[in-house]
């Protein structure tokens, strides 16, 4: 039996996954929803609440679309527990790297690099005037690169038996 020479190795091609290279020149996959999610929380005027009820199958979605003053308290409660889903969706999404590269990439290619908005950001604190629409651009690009998101804090345990005896005597 003849060996090869030469050979490259298959890649093998998911239909549902979309693979992409990112700005620190690694490649990346997403699934089909995470790239919808991604393409529909990067539109203007959306969020994480938002794309999440797009893209994913949240039970009692069709209420967020009604108006509130509509609702009965009934529906209101599973309303607000659609749109907490929805949120807590989008937050975990933000914390998985393929998605937060092809964010970057997508901010990147548009133009909106760290570089531009730090110097969009110093032109309007050294303004005196009110440029408030520059502002919420502005704020919108930290909310979207996830400049916000919360710090994770790491809990020891550091009780020590001077501490514990303390605790107990009290």
């Amino acid at each position: 039996m003849a060996k090869r020479k030469n050979r490259k190795p298959r890649v093998r091609v998911d239909p549902r996954r979309t693979r992409f290279k990112a700005l620190d020149n690694k490649f990346y996959f997403l699934t089909s929803k995470q790239k919808y999610w991604c393409d529909v929380y990067l539109e203007e005027g959306t969020n994480l609440t938002i794309a999440s009820l797009e893209a994913y199958k949240v039970t009692n979605k069709h209420l967020c679309k009604i108006p509130w003053k509509l609702l009965t308290d009934k529906e209101k409660r599973k309303r607000m527990a659609a749109e907490n889903t929805a949120s807590k969706i989008g937050q975990e999404n933000l914390r998985k790297p393929p998605i937060f590269k092809y964010i970057d990439k997508v901010l990147s290619d548009e133009g909106y690099t760290d570089d531009v908005v730090r110097l969009l950001h110093f032109r309007n604190m050294k303004q005196g005037k009110s440029v408030s629409a520059s502002n919420q651009a502005i704020d919108m690009y930290y909310k979207k690169r996830g400049a916000y998101k919360p710090e994770e804090h790491i809990i020891t345990n550091k009780l020590t038996d001077e501490l514990l005896d303390r605790i107990i005597k009290d």
